[in-house]
């Protein structure tokens, strides 16, 4: 319940009168001041709850969109990585018939050398 500040004043002066002026400005600076607009009400609260229900609800969301979104980027990570498996195979490859190919042209440069007359 809110205090008026004519019944703030009232309690004051009967304070003054029974415990004298600096105990009874002791005790009053003791009691809170506020205005019954400061107040909460249920509603507010439960406003308030509904609110932050809604901001959370809002966050999950957001999280799930960027959960899919890293998903999408692994998806293309592993993408990435298999075309560069692929071509390591394919450089391997190469090399393996380039260096074959060097044995068989060093082969025919012996042969001819042996046979030249």
């Amino acid at each position: 319940m809110a205090i008026s500040e004519a019944a703030r004043a009232d309690l004051y002066t009967g304070l003054r009168e029974v415990l004298g002026r600096d105990r009874a400005e002791t005790l009053m600076a003791y009691l809170p001041t506020f205005e019954p607009t400061d107040v909460a009400t249920k509603a507010d609260v439960e406003n308030l709850r509904q609110e932050m229900d809604r901001r959370f609800d809002e966050m999950d969301r957001r999280f799930d969109e960027m959960d899919q979104r890293f998903a999408q980027i692994d998806q293309r990570f592993e993408q990435v990585d298999q075309r560069f498996a692929d071509v390591n195979g394919r450089l391997d490859r190469l090399f393996q018939t380039l260096v074959a190919g060097l044995f068989v042209i060093i082969a025919a440069m012996v042969g001819l050398v042996v046979l030249a007359p």
